[in-house]
């Protein structure tokens, strides 16, 4: 009878452990259900959120004080980005001229689908783009984006009237400048491209400084565009930042070329070779594929550079004197007429 007792009672502590563990097991399986729906839940909401900051600018917009622009405000201000509203096109994308009800006219970047590897690097260009703010450098109004690699990657500027620099070196269509215009523009450009350089922090090396990159505004000042080809400059005692060679043949500053070594003085040199170019009409590079400064220093004995710079020793100094002399002066230092 005592073993028959001992027993009943072992078989039920033994029937209360196995339900307990059980009990135990369901917590332990319904916690993790839990867990993991809560992670999915949270996963999805997350996409959701970034798919919708995508969409709308969300904060981006609103932080970097830049419009958002639904794509089909840009389709109906550029007639669906018609050939009738092309300004321009270029390696990075073409530019359209739209028209706006509250804006205005503005100019419309459109990269082309292989220019930005990433959602992530079209993003950077807007949020580095947005720090800069000077009356000789083309504003950035706002941007437009599409989800995924392949989905439309566009950047809204201020809208520049009279077309570019390089129209009025090569006398498109009659027009030209005065010698003083020549010198404000000069002036105006340099501003522009010293701000990338000294006004923010980080620097900004512009890398793709030409005529056709500086447009001229309504009351004909200089206005430095297109930053598609933007690198930070080099930070605290660096001289110079490691890059890939880019930017246009004929102003590529040959240190650059050779080292690799990108530095401000790269700008420096292609504003240079646009100095030049203001001084005598002539393309960066020829038709028999001579550079500009290669320009043989004798024919300046041919030109009025000798003038100008007698007229600074004689302290009669006019603004379109100063710049022939200064910028033939900056590739042909030891030459001659300066002795």
């Amino acid at each position: 009878m005592a073993m028959r007792f001992l027993l009943e009672d072992s078989q039920t502590h033994d029937h209360s452990h196995n339900h307990k563990q059980q009990i135990w097991l369901i917590l332990i399986i319904v916690i993790l259900i839990a867990l993991l729906g809560f992670s999915v839940f949270f996963f999805f909401c997350r996409r959701k959120l970034n798919r919708n900051r995508s969409h709308n600018g969300g904060l981006k917009a609103e932080k970097l004080k830049l419009r958002y622009f639904k794509l089909e405000e840009l389709e109906k201000a550029t007639e669906n980005f018609s050939a009738d509203c092309l300004l321009g096109s270029g390696a990075f994308g073409n530019v359209y001229k739209g028209s706006f009800e509250g804006e205005g006219t503005l100019a419309i970047k459109r990269a082309h689908v292989e220019s930005y590897q990433t959602t992530e690097e079209f993003r950077n260009e807007v949020r580095l783009l947005s720090t800069v703010n000077h009356p000789n450098l083309v504003a950035l109004v706002g941007f437009s984006e599409e989800s995924g690699p392949k989905g439309a990657k566009i950047l809204v500027y201020e809208y520049v009237p009279h077309g570019s620099l390089r129209e009025y070196i090569i006398g498109r269509g009659g027009r030209n400048f005065t010698w003083r215009q020549r010198v404000n523009i000069a002036i105006g450009a340099a501003k522009g491209i010293a701000h990338l350089h000294d006004g923010i922090k980080p620097s900004i090396i512009h890398r793709d400084i030409k005529p056709s990159n500086i447009l001229i505004g309504e009351r004909f000042e200089a206005k430095v565009s297109d930053f598609g080809l933007v690198k930070m400059g080099p930070i605290g005692d660096q001289s110079h930042v490691s890059s890939q060679v880019k930017g246009t043949p004929g102003y590529l500053d040959p240190a650059y070329c050779t080292s690799f070594h990108l530095s401000p003085f790269s700008d420096v040199y292609s504003f240079g070779v646009i100095l030049l170019q203001l001084v005598s009409g002539r393309p960066a590079v020829d038709t028999t594929r001579n550079h500009i400064i290669d320009w043989q220093p004798a024919n300046l004995d041919q030109t009025c550079a000798e003038v100008a710079v007698e007229k600074c020793r004689q302290g009669r100094v006019s603004r379109g004197a100063t710049l022939k002399k200064s910028s033939i002066q900056l590739f042909y230092p030891n030459h001659a007429i300066w002795k």
